[in-house]
C-alpha cells in the first residue's frame, strides 16, 4: 500500500456517475453466489492492499469460513486508479462484487443511486455501538448509511524545532489552534524569513480547515449555509494570511506535494498531514528529519479534527446479502482491526481496537512513529469526515476556492466572494 493511499484517494475528483453507467458490462465479469461444491460465494473487492496485506487477508478469510463452513470468499485487489471506473460498471451490469472497499465520498455517489445496502438497516444497534460515532456518520447520505468504517487516518502537526527555536519559540510547544497557529507565522516570517505552513487547495484541507473554525457547509435543505459571520471570519483568515504574505503564494497553484517539498527542504516550519509522511521525510530528508518533532492536529474553535475514512459496503445486487453484511461486519470487527492496522500505520474505526495499549501507550524513548500513532489515536473521538457525504459536494468546493482565491487576490472582497459562492452553489 502506498504511504499516500488517504491523500491519493481523498483528492481525487470522481468521474460523473452518468457517463460510467452507460458504460454497461464494459470490462466486468459475471461472478457465481453458488460453486459446484454448493458453498455460497462471495467476491470482496479491496484497493490497492497487495502484496502489503497478503497474509493478513489470507488468515482472515480463513478464520471466516471456519465460523462459516458453507461460505467461500474470493478476494480480488484493484489498483485505486482503476476503482471507480470498475465498480461503477460492474454495479450497472449487476456484476459488482458482494463486498467492495471504498471511501464515503465515493460510495455516496453509489449510495445516490440506491446502490448499496442500507448498513443501518442491516446490522444490529449493538454492533453500531461498536464504530466510533462521528466516524459512523461517515457513511451517511440522508437518512441511509450505506457503509461500514473500516480503517482511520488522522492528521497531526508535524514541525521543525530548529525553526521554532531560530524564531524564539518553545519548541516543545506547537500551536494548538490556528488563532496560535497566525501568530507563530508571524514570529517565524519576522525572524527567520521563512513560512510556518501552508494547506493546500487541490483537496479538502483548506476548507477542512474553515469548518474547523466555525464554518457551516449546508443547512439541511442543501442550501449554502455558510454566508454568515463565521464563514466570513474564514475567508478573512485565508485572505489576511495572503496579504500580510505569512503564506506561500504557491497555495493559489501548486498541492499538498509542494508543502511536503518545503518542509523538507526546511523552508516551512510546520507541515499539516498524516503521520505516514514522516517516512517520506526521514528517506528524503534525513536532515530535516533529525529536528522534526510532531504534536496534535491544529484546530479551531470548534475543536473538530479531521479524518479520513475508509469503508466496506455491499452493493444491492449482492446474491448473498445476509452472508456478505456477515463479511462487512466479520472483517471490521475490533479484534480484525486491530491486527489490520498493525500491518500499516493506520487506525482502526472500532472503540474497543484504538483503547488497546498499542494505541494508548509509548515508551519515553519510542520512536517518532510510535509517538505519532498514540497522538493520532487520541484524536479519534473528535476526529470526523469535515467534508461530509452530499450531492454535489466536489462542485461546492470547487466553488468555495474559486472564490477564496479571488478575495486572496484582491479581485473581490471576502464579503463579496462568499455571497458569490453561495450564490452560485443555491443556482445549481
Amino acid at each position: 500500500m502506498t504511504p499516500n493511499l488517504f491523500s491519493n484517494l481523498n483528492r481525487r475528483k470522481f468521474i460523473g456517475l452518468s457517463t460510467l453507467f452507460l458504460l454497461g458490462a464494459c470490462g466486468a465479469q459475471t461472478t457465481q453466489s453458488t460453486t459446484s461444491s454448493g458453498k455460497s460465494k462471495i467476491v470482496f473487492w479491496t484497493m490497492q492492499l497487495k502484496p502489503q496485506f497478503d497474509k493478513y487477508m489470507t488468515d482472515l478469510i480463513a478464520g471466516f469460513v471456519k465460523e462459516n463452513p458453507t461460505a467461500e470468499v474470493e478476494w480480488v485487489d484493484i489498483p485505486w486508479g482503476e476503482m471507480e471506473t470498475k465498480i461503477l460498471s460492474s454495479v450497472a451490469a449487476k456484476t459488482a462484487p458482494d463486498v467492495v472497499n471504498l471511501n464515503p465520498q465515493f460510495a455516496s455517489k453509489l449510495a445516490e443511486k440506491k446502490a448499496l445496502v442500507d448498513m443501518g438497516k442491516a446490522i444490529s444497534d449493538a454492533d453500531k455501538a461498536s464504530y466510533f460515532p462521528n466516524i459512523w456518520k461517515a457513511n451517511q447520505l440522508d437518512n441511509v448509511t450505506f457503509g461500514l468504517p473500516w480503517y482511520v487516518a488522522t492528521d497531526i502537526t508535524i514541525y521543525n524545532r530548529s525553526l521554532f527555536e531560530k524564531a524564539g519559540l518553545d519548541p516543545a510547544k506547537p500551536p494548538k489552534t490556528f488563532e496560535e497557529l497566525t501568530k507563530v507565522s508571524e514570529q517565524i516570517k519576522a525572524k527567520t524569513g521563512k513560512y510556518a505552513f501552508m494547506l493546500t487547495m487541490d483537496g479538502g484541507q483548506v476548507l477542512e480547515a474553515m469548518v474547523q473554525m466555525g464554518m457551516k457547509l449546508l443547512d439541511p435543505n442543501g442550501k449554502a449555509a455558510f454566508n454568515d459571520p463565521a464563514g466570513k471570519a474564514a475567508f478573512d483568515y485565508w485572505v489576511n494570511l495572503f496579504e500580510k504574505q505569512l503564506i506561500p503564494r504557491e497555495i493559489l497553484t501548486e498541492g499538498h506535494r509542494k508543502a511536503v517539498e518545503l518542509y523538507q527542504a526546511g523552508e516551512l516550519a510546520i507541515l499539516l498531514t498524516g503521520p505516514q509522511f514522516l517516512q517520506a521525510v526521514a528517506k528524503n530528508a534525513p536532515e530535516t528529519a533529525k529536528t522534526t518533532d510532531i504534536g496534535s492536529q491544529i484546530t479551531g474553535s470548534t475543536g473538530k479534527k479531521s479524518a479520513a475514512v475508509m469503508n466496506v459496503a455491499v452493493p444491492t445486487t449482492s446474491t448473498n446479502q445476509e452472508l456478505a453484511v456477515k463479511f462487512a461486519l466479520y472483517l471490521t470487527n475490533a479484534e480484525n482491526q486491530l491486527a489490520f492496522t498493525k500491518v500499516e500505520n493506520l487506525l482502526p474505526s472500532t472503540i474497543k481496537s484504538s483503547s488497546d495499549r498499542y494505541f494508548t501507550e509509548a515508551a519515553k524513548d519510542a520512536s517518532i512513529l510510535d509517538r505519532a500513532r498514540v497522538i493520532s489515536a487520541s484524536q479519534l473521538p473528535q476526529s470526523e469526515v469535515l467534508i461530509p457525504p452530499a450531492k454535489d459536494i466536489e462542485k461546492l468546493r470547487k466553488i468555495i476556492y474559486e472564490e477564496l482565491q479571488l478575495a486572496m487576490l484582491k479581485e473581490k472582497s471576502s464579503d463579496k466572494a462568499i455571497a458569490s459562492a453561495a450564490e452560485r452553489w443555491n443556482s445549481l
